[in-house]
């Protein structure tokens, strides 16, 4: 039934499924779910009477399964990164609630970012992940898990650690045990609007050599009347990531389009 392709892992623990959704605010709310797969969280969520529910599968085979359980008008398939989601929702805010395709995590939560930036729709996501990336996701400065992620996620949400989940809970098992994160918007983004790709471009600079020293970098992207106004030469001996996400923010401003 499952497909590798897809990245699917199914839940098969019913009551994971209740922790993730616990506390969760449903009731007469957007919510989009990504991978309904067995629909071990899909069925739970349309109990709790959301004002207007869309799953997005990819794997078209599943479609009968959807039509016995009475959902398939609620369902879309189409591959996630390719979903307009605003569309979905006629332009409205929404949530997010995930277990999220493993191959395409970070694809997909780049993307929310992404519009989060530009549109602020997006009133929470609880999402599950592969437990190395939430720990990239969550990650502070100083530590090697700190990098690119870590910085964008926080420009627009605050983001907690929910609850673990062991790989046991999964089928086909993964090789490594899961993570459910809350992700709550700032009441203000960090960076303005039309400076997410200057933040992207940022991060991936310093993040790509990341034990390199930031020096040469900050040289290759900034005049040298930049540096001396807004002080940058003392980050010249620090590595990325010695820097906290407030210094990336600071710098899309001084970034020139």
């Amino acid at each position: 039934m499952y497909k590798k392709k897809y990245g699917q892992n199914f839940l098969i623990n019913n009551k994971i499924s209740k922790k993730i959704l616990f506390a969760e605010k449903i009731e007469n709310q957007n919510i989009l779910e990504i991978g309904t797969g067995n629909l071990a969280l899909t069925r739970l969520i349309i109990t709790k009477k959301p004002k207007k529910f869309i799953g997005v599968e990819i794997d078209k085979e599943l479609r009968n399964v959807y039509h016995q359980n009475n959902i398939l008008d609620n369902i879309i398939f189409e591959d996630a990164l390719s979903v307009n989601e605003r569309k979905l929702f006629e332009n409205g805010s929404f949530s997010v609630i995930s277990n999220l395709p493993f191959n395409i995590s970070s694809e997909l939560i780049i993307k929310w970012c992404r519009i989060q930036c530009s549109y602020k729709c997006i009133n929470s996501m609880t999402l599950m992940f592969q437990k190395e990336l939430a720990e990239r996701i969550i990650a502070k400065k100083n530590t090697k898990k700190y990098g690119r992620l870590s910085i964008l996620c926080s420009a627009f949400f605050l983001i907690e650690e929910k609850l673990k989940v062991s790989k046991n809970n999964f089928f086909p098992k993964p090789k490594v045990d899961a993570m459910v994160l809350k992700f709550i918007p700032h009441k203000e983004n960090k960076i303005k609007s039309n400076n997410f790709i200057k933040l992207e471009k940022l991060t991936r600079l310093f993040f790509n050599e990341r034990r390199k020293k930031n020096k040469k970098k900050i040289i290759k992207i900034f005049s040298g009347n930049q540096i001396i106004k807004h002080n940058l030469e003392k980050y010249y001996d620090l590595r990325a990531e010695n820097i906290d996400n407030k210094f990336f923010f600071k710098l899309c401003d001084i970034l020139k389009s």
